[in-house]
């Protein structure tokens, strides 16, 4: 009896103990969980109130260069409480909403100052960013870049990519420049008598390749200011007042196999063109986005003796050959992004390369780049390009 009475208070002890571990072990599950589903919310909102934040910025930025007002002001140094932006309901979202303001440092520049907000019951998280922006006034006609990316502040914008299979860009008489990473990556890049230089670096990965001849390369370098190109204001003296034919984006789109145009041909809009052959003896101007694929067919832009040659994009520009040719005596420019893949194509410019930020993709035969600053020096020339549009993030800060 004595004997049943230890073994019944062994028991109860045990179990006593392992039922304690279980409450020990569920407390701390139930805490992990908690905590989980805690920063599992924190990142949740940190995410929405970044885009929410990135969101302002761009919508202030758009509207400083589209809306004739706020741009003015801007320009002029006298931006007010009566130019900012508060939204709600953002991406449908009703608890989702920011504030943006703008003050100017200067004439042609500011702060832009965005505060993000996202409401989860009775809390509200927020994000605010502040970025600075400049509009450069293109006071120098010269411009030695061969080939430019000219975006500045985040990460994202003044990148040139090269990527593909053997050679993608041979340029000859140049410096290539990025105001933020000058990466080559699984192919090459060869350059002759002239230099690389990035303001932040220069990757070369993945079995990419730098070829340098009578070259040097450099980083981080001073950022450099992008070209301006004044593509609708209303000064007489912009692209779009000085257009020898204008063309709405169908009427461009549907223009028969073999056209050949002369002058200054501005497109209102975009300008897409898909598996025709094109003569351009001059400059082609969009105030939206070019859009070329040649599909084995031939692209020649010549340059014309008054206005110069080149493809001028307030947007994006994207060329995608496969096959043919390609040929511009002059500047391939991009208000934004410069995207250019090339296969099998004998593809040559004779000229200069500028976008916000851009890539390189070549397979099956090298992009030949050579710096001929006499088919475009008409292009760029500040006395045509009085009130350029484009905007230059310098800085970009995050509070929480």
């Amino acid at each position: 009896m004595r004997k049943n009475n230890h073994q019944s208070g062994f028991v109860l002890i045990t179990s006593t103990l392992i039922l304690a571990g279980l409450l020990l072990l569920g407390s701390y599950l139930i805490t992990m969980a908690s905590s989980d589903a805690k920063i599992s919310q924190a990142q949740f909102l940190a995410t929405k109130n970044y885009y929410l934040a990135e969101a302002g910025i761009n919508e202030m930025i758009y509207k400083i260069q589209n809306d004739a007002t706020t741009r003015e002001a801007f320009i002029q140094g006298t931006l007010s409480s009566s130019d900012n932006i508060n939204r709600t309901n953002i991406f449908n979202d009703s608890n989702a909403g920011y504030a943006v303001s703008a003050e100017n440092t200067i004439d042609g520049e500011a702060w832009i100052t965005v505060t993000s907000t996202y409401q989860i019951g009775n809390n509200q998280s927020q994000r605010v960013v502040k970025a600075y922006i400049t509009m450069p006034d293109n006071s120098t006609p010269a411009w030695d870049f061969g080939l430019f990316a000219g975006g500045r502040g985040g990460q994202q914008n003044g990148n040139f990519n090269f990527t593909g299979a053997g050679i993608v860009l041979v340029a000859n008489n140049c410096r290539l420049h990025a105001n933020q990473v000058f990466k080559v990556q699984g192919a090459e890049v060869v350059v002759n008598n002239g230099s690389v230089t990035s303001s932040n670096v220069i990757n070369i990965v993945a079995g990419g390749k730098l070829t340098l001849n009578n070259s040097y390369q450099q980083s981080p370098t001073s950022t450099v200011d992008m070209l301006q190109i004044d593509f609708d204001s209303t000064d007489p003296m912009s692209w779009k007042n000085r257009a020898t034919v204008t063309y709405a984006a169908n009427q461009f789109k549907n223009l028969p196999n073999n056209t050949v145009l002369t002058g200054i041909i501005y497109v209102n809009g975009n300008a897409q063109l898909t598996g025709k052959n094109l003569t351009i003896n001059g400059v082609l101007v969009a105030n939206g986005s070019i859009d070329i694929t040649t599909a084995g067919r031939n692209l020649l832009v010549n340059k014309h003796s008054t206005y110069g040659g080149g493809l001028l994009s307030k947007g994006n520009l994207k060329i995608t050959s496969a096959g043919g040719n390609v040929t511009v005596n002059g500047l391939v420019y991009s208000g934004n992004t410069l995207d250019i893949t090339s296969a099998g194509t004998v593809f040559v410019i004779n000229g200069a390369m500028a976008g916000f930020d851009s890539r390189v993709t070549a397979s099956g035969g090298a992009i030949t780049l050579n710096f001929t600053p006499e088919n475009f020096n008409n292009v760029v020339d500040p006395q045509y390009n009085v009130n350029a549009p484009l905007i230059e993030i310098d800085h970009w800060e995050e509070q929480y």
